[in-house]
């Protein structure tokens, strides 16, 4: 039995499409858009199968990946991200099926070291980050076209 290769879609570009930032899901890697805080939320009009997420041009170093579940306010971490070096971000998802994703982002490349804080309740010195502005030039989500036969 032969196989023939499934083609890809991004439904990041579909109409109903809500995102953060409108910049990340415009189409165009040469517009940025910038997380929310540490969050990125991407919201599809119906629930889609999730095959390939890509992240263009960012500086997104750590994250965790979740997918929305059924219920108010249920999700569940898929994907981590960690120690990123690369401008680029692919990863396979398999099983994920689900009407919106959101990204939690704990590192970037602009991220600032500040000065050690004490915490007496545990008695010890706690190293303190400033994250940086986390920022996607193009989020791609990507499920298989359906073919009619």
């Amino acid at each position: 039995m032969i196989f023939e290769p499934q083609e890809l879609y991004n439904y990041a570009v579909t109409e109903g499409v809500t995102c953060t930032s409108p910049e990340m899901i415009d189409g165009d890697v040469k517009t940025r858009g910038y997380a929310d805080g540490r969050w990125i939320h991407l919201n599809l009009p119906t629930q889609k199968a999730i095959h390939r997420i890509t992240i263009n041009g960012t500086n997104i170093i750590n994250a965790m990946v979740y997918e929305k579940l059924e219920g108010e306010g249920r999700w569940r971490a898929f994907m981590q991200i960690q120690n990123n070096e690369s401008p680029i971000i692919k990863m396979r998802v398999n099983g994920v099926v689900t009407d919106a994703i959101r990204i939690y982002i704990s590192g970037t490349t602009d991220d600032r070291k500040k000065a050690n804080r004490y915490d007496p309740r545990r008695g010890v010195i706690i190293p303190q980050i400033a994250l940086g502005r986390a920022f996607i030039h193009e989020l791609e989500v990507y499920g298989l076209v359906s073919k009619d036969f």
